[in-house]
């Protein structure tokens, strides 16, 4: 890896389902700063907070967590001149890319983070999820599925990779292509902890809350431009951008491709807006050949 920063970087935004454990407690004195503005917004704003044991909620206080230390991340990338040409976000990570790119506030972030939450839990309960496969292409998992008569149950959700497939849908369907998948020889399989069956169909139920919200939420144009996972076309408009946030919820994403082009278009390299590093290590199999930076790879950068 070149010892160097990108000069046409794209930030790539994570979505949700990891945990920051201890991040938010090792900022520098300016970043904490914000942290402490973001914990007063937060707790205000649906009564959440950040500090201590106020976790009843773990999966949504981990949402809620995420967001807030992706956003910081991108702070301290501004802080150190770093600034993106292009933004691509990773399903919820779209949200955290708006609020960086100034299209939507970090209060209407949280909103649209909370209407999301609230409607998957009340109209999916526990028959609906999400799954992912790794070592099978997509046409593989598409062959389960159509093998096992459940088109109409389970949906490919992502392709991550050319071996990395995310699927979308019924629980017990879901398990079904797993164990179909596993018993092919998958290199892993499993089950995704989520409230909703993500980037399918089946996310509709209960949607009209977050059309109404997004209705009375103020969006902007956004600074920078982003790259849509789901048509790979770079939109900036507020009226495009409203529209990639119900799109978000549905649509299948074309992470792969959405790399691929933007490496194709000249980019330089990939900048991760987390301090985790999973979205980077999914993301640099698409090409060994492009250049992708952790946050802690970027803060040794910054410090030799």
């Amino acid at each position: 890896m070149k010892n160097r920063l990108p000069e046409k970087p794209a930030f790539l935004f994570p979505g949700v389902g990891g945990e920051y454990t201890g991040f938010l407690d090792q900022l520098d004195e300016r970043r904490g700063e914000i942290l402490q503005e973001y914990r007063q917004v937060i707790r205000q704003e649906i009564g959440l907070s950040l500090s201590g044991d106020d976790r009843s909620d773990k999966m949504f206080w981990d949402w809620i967590a995420l967001f807030t230390g992706d956003c910081l991340v991108y702070h301290t990338y501004q802080a150190w001149g770093i600034k993106p040409v292009v933004m691509l976000g990773y399903s919820m990570g779209l949200i955290t890319a708006l609020v960086c790119g100034r299209a939507i506030s970090f209060v209407n972030g949280l909103r649209l983070l909370q209407t999301i939450y609230v409607y998957s839990r009340r109209f999916a309960g526990d028959n609906q999820g999400m799954g992912v496969i790794i070592g099978k292409s997509c046409s593989e998992v598409a062959q389960f599925i159509a093998h096992l008569r459940l088109e109409s149950d389970v949906y490919i959700a992502a392709e991550n990779s050319d071996s990395c497939i995310v699927i979308s849908g019924l629980t017990a369907g879901i398990g079904q292509v797993l164990q179909m998948a596993g018993q092919s020889g998958a290199i892993k399989t499993a089950a995704i902890k989520a409230p909703n069956a993500f980037h399918s169909p089946r996310a509709t139920g209960g949607i009209e809350s977050l059309v109404r919200l997004l209705d009375e939420t103020p969006v902007r144009d956004s600074e920078i431009p982003l790259l849509s996972v789901y048509n790979q076309r770079i939109i900036q408009k507020a009226s495009d951008l409203k529209s990639e946030l119900l799109l978000n919820m549905t649509g299948a994403m074309k992470w792969k491709d959405s790399i691929m082009q933007l490496g194709a278009s000249g980019i330089d390299g990939f900048l991760e807006v987390s301090p985790a590093g999973e979205l980077t290590r999914m993301s640099r199999v698409i090409n060994l050949e492009f250049e992708f930076l952790t946050y802690n790879k970027i803060r040794r950068l910054q410090n030799s």
